[in-house]
């Protein structure tokens, strides 16, 4: 027997086509509880302090066995094999027959049209318990699901209007903008159905009306892309077609949204062990609550991995001009585990939001979900409406290969500025080897085995480096295939299809990838740049490296970013922009190389006779056979104009013959 429940608008449940009543609201919400936990499953703990906060430990887990038992009355036969209970925990059977209206929405592979028509209002309307954290948590719900919708919603949208399907765009962009007021992708849509059927006037006036609603209730302009729109349309041109949604593309700035700082975790113990997981810890929720895409976050090492404890928070996140601070402590008793983490204000220093999350070591992997969660439900208010939905991914399975890459990232940090030394990262090495042999399944110790090789190959650390190349991409693609959504892998492939192979459309997809899951990421927006930069694109790629010195003022790769920048202002023979880099990265490091050779073409280009004989006389002693066959083999500019231009430089400078 089927059972088929709806708890989007209305809770409704029915079984062979009759339907049953469930009058408890309780009963409904954790029914609901259920659906969105987790593997279906959810600890009586939990539940109880979800559904019955007010009463102590034991009168609430009373009361959920009294509501479990109700609910199976409630549902009959159509229950049974449903609900599975033990001593600890709550859970939806893997194998129940069931339909939900949930599912349909948060599947990998749904239908845009189908998971529209699903939607018939916010989850769980008909239930009002007047429970703060209940609330809380239906207010977190609510958002993930719409902002799902509104993402399927956009998928399709720009399905039709590739197709020219304006009848299909007009209904679609109305539903998006009931989910969505201030959706770019509804409005351009809109204006492009309007221009393609003869009525610019109509197209523009949905512009101006747009941006007026925009600056009068967020003090916001719309997006360079709907202003050139316009732009075109007023022009009298036929706009052009949209850059098809699968391929790759920047994502929209983002960088003018308020920002959320991740400051380190403080250890409340003095075990190194502790520390270790509490950095590595800190991390994860910078990473995890990147994977929403929705605002900056800017990551702890901005601000020198100091905690709570070690700097003020209001002073720290002026610094990197974060509307928003996330504070944590870990504290450790055997195998348990409590974290405590804050959402704080950085203007008023005012604690938003606050959670305790107690469990076992094993279960910090779901910590960082439910704290991501949680604090994108405060902080998604705040927020002119997000573009993107929240990314699952693969999270490890076993501890002990958690901690040894957690140690590879504390001897990464300790290593050096920029890519470390050989020693550093030798010394990761046995580490990550056997975290990726007790846990094949672990993406971010493969990810790292590609950062290492790759750092072998382009700073010629070792004789053999098409090995290094080899490795590189097949550690990237290891961690590709367990999760195809991580972000540093596909940089990593990036970097090798353009280096090594002169791959440049599949470097592109890699590094756009890259960055659209993860915007915030410093490594994913340095691989972005570079890539862009080597494709013949220096404006765009500037747009990127300026992304990161507003993620991080003081990145670890400064030196090789600055190099790609003052490279990218010769390019487009702004020279004066170029010269004031390189000379400041020439200062800042000297002992850099490839920054050397980069600003010496600059120096050259520009006529700087003194700069270019004193960044020639530092190469040569660094690198005494640097010759132009070093250049062509190691610089892999997809137009040769661009290449003959940086060795025009070089030989101006007087380091090339």
């Amino acid at each position: 027997m089927t059972l088929s429940m709806q708890f989007l608008g209305s809770f409704k449940a029915e079984a062979r086509g009759e339907a049953l009543h469930v009058p408890s609201k309780r009963g409904r919400a954790l029914l609901a509880a259920l659906m969105l936990a987790p593997d279906m499953r959810l600890s009586r703990q939990a539940a109880a302090a979800l559904l019955w906060p007010d009463r102590d430990e034991t009168q609430a887990r009373a009361s959920l066995r009294q509501e479990l038992s109700a609910l199976k009355k409630a549902l009959g036969p159509a229950a049974d094999g449903l609900l599975a209970s033990d001593t600890d925990a709550i859970s939806i059977a893997p194998d129940a027959s069931l339909n939900c209206d949930l599912w349909s929405i948060l599947k990998d592979d749904a239908i845009p049209e189908e998971a529209m028509a699903l939607y018939r209002g916010d989850l769980l309307d008909d239930v009002d318990l007047a429970l703060e954290s209940f609330e809380e948590w239906l207010a977190a719900q609510r958002r993930v699901l719409r902002a799902r919708l509104v993402t399927l919603a956009e998928r399709h949208l720009r399905t039709a209007t590739e197709k020219q399907d304006w009848p299909a765009v007009d209904s679609c962009a109305a539903r998006l903008q009931d989910l969505d007021a201030f959706n770019e992708t509804a409005i351009e849509a809109l204006m492009r159905a309007a221009a393609a059927n003869g009525r610019r006037a109509q197209a523009i006036s949905l512009f101006d009306a747009f941006a007026a609603r925009l600056d009068a209730e967020l003090q916001a302009k719309p997006g360079v892309t709907l202003e050139a729109l316009r732009a075109e349309i007023a022009g009298g041109a036929a706009p052009v077609s949209p850059r098809r949604h699968d391929a790759p593309a920047s994502p929209v700035p983002f960088v003018d949204r308020p920002a959320v700082l991740v400051m380190a975790v403080d250890s409340l113990s003095t075990s190194e062990d502790d520390r270790m997981l509490a950095d590595g810890l800190a991390e994860e929720l910078r990473t995890t609550l990147s994977y929403w895409r929705w605002f900056p976050v800017i990551g702890p090492e901005s601000v020198g991995w100091k905690t709570a404890r070690d700097i003020d928070i209001r002073e720290a996140a002026r610094t990197v001009a974060a509307s928003y601070a996330v504070t944590g402590s870990l504290r450790r008793h055997g195998d348990r585990a409590r974290i405590t983490v804050s959402l704080v204000n950085t203007t008023t220093g005012q604690s938003i939001w606050s959670q305790n999350f107690d469990g076992n070591l094993e279960d910090v992997f779901t910590f960082q979900e439910d704290v991501c969660r949680s604090i994108v439900a405060q902080v998604e208010p705040q927020i002119a409406h997000a573009e993107a939905e929240r990314i699952t991914r693969a999270q490890p399975t076993r501890l002990a290969a958690w901690h040894l890459v957690a140690k590879a990232d504390e001897i990464d940090r300790l290593g050096g500025a920029g890519y470390g030394t050989p020693e550093s990262n030798t010394a990761q090495f046995p580490l990550l080897e056997e975290a990726a042999r007790l846990d094949p399944g672990n993406a971010r110790a493969w990810t790292r085995i590609a950062r290492i090789h790759w750092r072998f190959f382009i700073m010629g650390w070792d004789r053999d480096p098409d090995t290094h190349t080899r490795k590189s991409s097949e550690a990237s693609r290891k961690a590709l295939a367990v999760d195809p959504d991580d972000w540093q892998a596909h940089a990593y492939q990036a970097l090798i299809r353009v280096f090594a192979d002169r791959d440049y459309e599949a470097a592109e997809y890699h590094s756009m990838e890259a960055v659209r899951l993860n915007p915030s990421a410093v490594l994913a927006r340095q691989v972005a740049g570079c890539t862009t930069e080597l494709l013949g694109r220096p404006g765009e790629a500037l747009d990127h490296f300026r992304v990161i010195f507003r993620l991080d003022p003081d990145p670890g790769p400064k030196a090789a970013i600055m190099a790609d920048m003052s490279t990218c202002h010769m390019l487009l023979k702004e020279f004066d922009e170029a010269v004031e880099i390189g000379r400041r990265l020439m200062a800042s490091a000297p002992g850099y190389a490839r920054g050397l050779q980069r600003s010496a073409a600059s120096f050259g280009h520009a006529g700087r006779a003194d700069l270019a004989a004193e960044a020639a006389s530092r190469l040569q002693g660094l690198q005494p056979d640097f010759s132009e066959d070093y250049v062509r083999a190691t610089y892999p500019f997809r137009r040769a104009e661009d290449l003959d231009f940086l060795i025009e430089g070089l030989r101006k400078a007087g380091c090339l013959d």
